[in-house]
């Protein structure tokens, strides 16, 4: 058995290329993003609609995570793998997103508004609510739930269980927003696929209880 210590460099290549390869493919997927985001002049102020639009990003995420898996024994399959698991998803991840976009919206509005207004004392309610919104969709992409009040529950509970792993994830997708708005070009022509590799890694063991038993909740 090789120890780890003595990991042979065209493993580690093959490890490099295969995340590499699932970034292009969610280049590809995320090609409307890409366009709209090149094309408006202040992505800042245009959140809402880039928020909306973020929806078709929710099966290519499913794709990345399902590509993920496959990347230490079958790094060679993971562009194909991607995109299996990108058509086999897509209306149940398609909706997962759109619903958390539209939480997101309305939630972030409520922030714009109540900050302007004496009511400003609710944002940390509303940005912790934007937070727990994010984790539980990753959670419920990562787990490959359907969209129901049973699988969202149990997400969140899970996220807020191990709080700590949602805390790393929220990091890691905060840094990844900090790219691509100061630096678009790295921020998604490299930073994607390596964010949610990292992403997908602290998921899988926040959803483990829902991949390893049956819930009943699709």
């Amino acid at each position: 058995m090789r120890s780890k210590t003595a990991l042979p460099y065209d493993a580690i290549f093959a490890y490099v290329y295969a995340v590499f390869r699932i970034n292009l493919c969610l280049m590809a997927a995320g090609l409307p993003l890409l366009l709209a985001f090149a094309f408006t002049g202040s992505q800042v102020a245009a959140w809402p609609f880039f928020v909306a639009l973020a929806t078709l990003c929710g099966p290519a995420v499913t794709a990345a995570f399902a590509a993920f898996e496959h990347v230490s024994d079958e790094a060679d399959r993971v562009g194909r793998v991607f995109w299996s698991a990108y058509w086999a998803g897509f209306v149940r991840s398609l909706a997962v997103s759109a619903l958390a976009a539209a939480a997101v919206i309305l939630l972030g509005v409520d922030l714009e508004v109540a900050a302007g207004t004496p009511a400003r004392g609710v944002i940390p309610m509303l940005a912790t609510l934007i937070a727990v919104v994010v984790v539980v969709t990753t959670a419920l992409l990562a787990a490959g739930r359907r969209l129901c009040a049973a699988g969202v529950l149990a997400c969140a509970y899970l996220c807020i269980r191990r709080w700590y792993l949602s805390v790393a994830n929220l990091a890691v997708l905060g840094v990844l927003l900090a790219a691509i708005v100061g630096k678009p070009a790295l921020g998604l022509a490299v930073l994607p696929g390596p964010a949610l590799y990292v992403v997908w890694a602290n998921t899988r063991h926040i959803v483990a209880p829902l991949t390893t038993t049956d819930t009943g909740l699709g």
